[in-house]
């Protein structure tokens, strides 16, 4: 063989790209490439061994089902949970007298009497076998005015032992700030009162309010811009942000259009006072609904009635729940039938007499029907208890005829609705008379904390309109102790009347729970001495974490 012969790579049958005379490869080179072959594939299987394991934890974690066929297509996954933040509530500043002009968004005040008081009390509640978490009251603008729990405290109680920080008749003259930690992954326990109280001036009368969480929206029924009537609405931001308000306001003629509900600027840490009186004048049952852009803020009216030279009632109105088509409201406190006529008949005090508010915000006319539970069942209701209400207007039906107790209101539309009662105790007209004001509230669950008023005995108010319920009722010590647990049953379409004192001895607050059918309650408070009343609905249960939603794509 010649030398032009000779494979030129020096291997005997071989050419130029490495393949044999028959054109296969030699057997050295096809292994090594059988090999990488084999660790690509390997590697392949991997890749997608742990797409699919991940697809399945995202199906089995959200119950989804994973379409691989469309690419592009989002991919739902579990929710990432999001641990509870503090708890923030505001706290209204006390009732005083207007001053000067009653118009406007700057309203001057006047000293109120020698014998008003105001006072603050709260109650924190720890987690089972954790420490009571750290809480203070604070002033609107973050300022410490009086610790109820310290972080630094070493306190470690039993295992499934629970306690609380209580404060008890704190005086304060301005608007403040119950400020709590989480307990664990949850929201603290928490609520505090304002109650208000004075034995003369313009302004007798007893008055309290929750603290309240900041929102967006609410609705607030019940504001009488009335000869003789004065209705403030209070403003509060209490966050680093600035607030943009918008009021909708709605009378018994329909809806009110005034200068200056629009574009309300509320700036961080600071209260607007708004007289209603000034935007819509002459309404016996006033509902506004507050919108903010921007940061959270909450809203309250004070509400004072002078008939003449005497006093006709103080309360603080605070917001109702949302327009639906089916609103509860409980706590209604009724005096005796003859009072409550025999006080109505007097010049100048009809719209003291006891009535069912319900506002229709939206364009078309509701038929309303009520439905008043006793602690016996249904109570007959006048005319049958179903009338209608003109959209973007505010309606009543008296409830004058019904005998005297404390009711539940079921009020039913075929329209959302927002609704509420007012009533009045007294019975003499040349002697001061209070008023009561009972927003509409939302179905009970775990706990919910309602703080009891050094100054005036509560009553707990439950109802269970749809079927029996039970309602557990835990009471929390002035020395932080929380007492043995008592239910209470609720019979279907009835009320239920419970004495703070039933509970236990010595109380600053009552943990309240719930189970069974829906069930509804308020907190209703009179004076020890005179004829003073207000109702409190009561606050919101525990809030978890809360869950964020993650989308996949690819």
């Amino acid at each position: 063989m010649s030398r032009k012969d000779e494979p030129r790579n020096g291997r005997a049958g071989t050419d130029n790209n490495g393949t044999d005379n028959a054109g296969k490869p030699p057997a050295g080179r096809a292994e090594a490439r059988v090999r990488r072959q084999r660790r690509r594939r390997q590697a392949v299987t991997a890749v997608s061994a742990v797409l699919i394991l991940a697809a399945g934890t995202a199906v089995v974690a959200g119950s989804a089902v994973i379409d691989s066929g469309n690419a592009g297509k989002t991919v739902d996954s579990a929710a990432a949970d999001v641990p509870a933040g503090p708890l923030t509530a505001v706290c209204p500043e006390p009732l005083r007298l207007l001053s000067g002009a009653v118009a406007g968004t700057d309203p001057q005040f006047s000293p109120v009497s020698e014998s008003a008081k105001t006072s603050l009390s709260a109650a924190v509640l720890s987690g089972a076998g954790n420490p009571v978490p750290a809480s203070s009251l604070l002033k609107i603008d973050g300022s410490v005015l009086k610790t109820i729990a310290d972080e630094a405290a070493d306190v470690q109680p039993l295992a499934g032992v629970r306690s609380a920080g209580v404060l008890v008749d704190e005086n304060v003259t301005e608007a403040t700030v119950l400020s709590a930690e989480p307990s664990g992954t949850l929201q603290a326990t928490a609520n505090a009162v304002v109650g208000f109280s004075a034995e003369d001036g313009d302004l007798a009368g007893l008055a309290a309010a929750n603290c309240q969480a900041p929102g967006n929206d609410m609705w607030l029924l019940g504001a009488r811009t009335t000869v003789g009537a004065t209705a403030v609405l209070r403003l509060t931001n209490p966050s680093e942000s600035a607030a943009t308000v918008d009021l909708e306001l709605y009378g018994s003629k329909g809806r009110l259009e005034g200068t200056g509900t629009r574009g309300i600027l509320v700036p961080p840490g600071e209260t607007k006072s708004i007289v209603l009186a000034g935007v819509a004048a002459n309404e016996p049952g006033l509902a506004v609904r507050v919108r903010s852009s921007g940061a959270p803020i909450t809203a309250m009216v004070q509400q004072s009635i002078l008939r003449g030279l005497t006093p006709g009632g103080v309360e603080f109105i605070q917001p109702s729940a949302a327009a639906s088509p089916q609103q509860i409201i409980s706590g209604v406190r009724i005096q005796s039938a003859e009072a409550a006529k025999e006080l109505a008949g007097e010049r100048g005090y009809e719209s003291a007499a006891p009535a069912v508010q319900v506002a229709v915000p939206g364009s078309t006319n509701g038929v309303v029907s009520v439905r008043i539970l006793g602690k016996d069942g249904d109570v007959s209701v006048p005319g049958g208890g179903v009338f209608t209400v003109p959209a973007g207007s505010v309606g009543q039906l008296p409830l004058d005829s019904l005998p005297e107790g404390t009711y539940s209101v079921e009020v039913t539309a075929d329209v959302s609705v927002v609704a509420g009662t007012v009533s009045s105790r007294g019975s003499k007209a040349d002697e001061p008379v209070d008023l009561a004001v009972a927003p509409s509230g939302e179905r009970l669950g775990n706990e919910h904390l309602a703080v009891l008023p050094g100054d005036a005995a509560s009553v707990l108010s439950f109802a269970a309109p749809a079927g029996e319920a039970e309602v557990r009722l835990t009471g929390v010590a002035r020395d932080g102790s929380l007492a043995e647990e008592q239910i209470v049953t609720v019979p279907a379409g009835s009320t239920i009347n419970v004495a703070a004192t039933s509970v236990g001895s010595d109380l600053a607050a009552v943990l309240i729970s719930t189970t069974g059918e829906p069930v509804y309650g308020a907190q209703v408070l009179t004076a020890a001495k005179g004829d003073g009343v207000s109702v409190l609905p009561l606050p919101k249960g525990n809030i978890g974490g809360t869950t964020v939603p993650v989308s996949l794509g690819y």
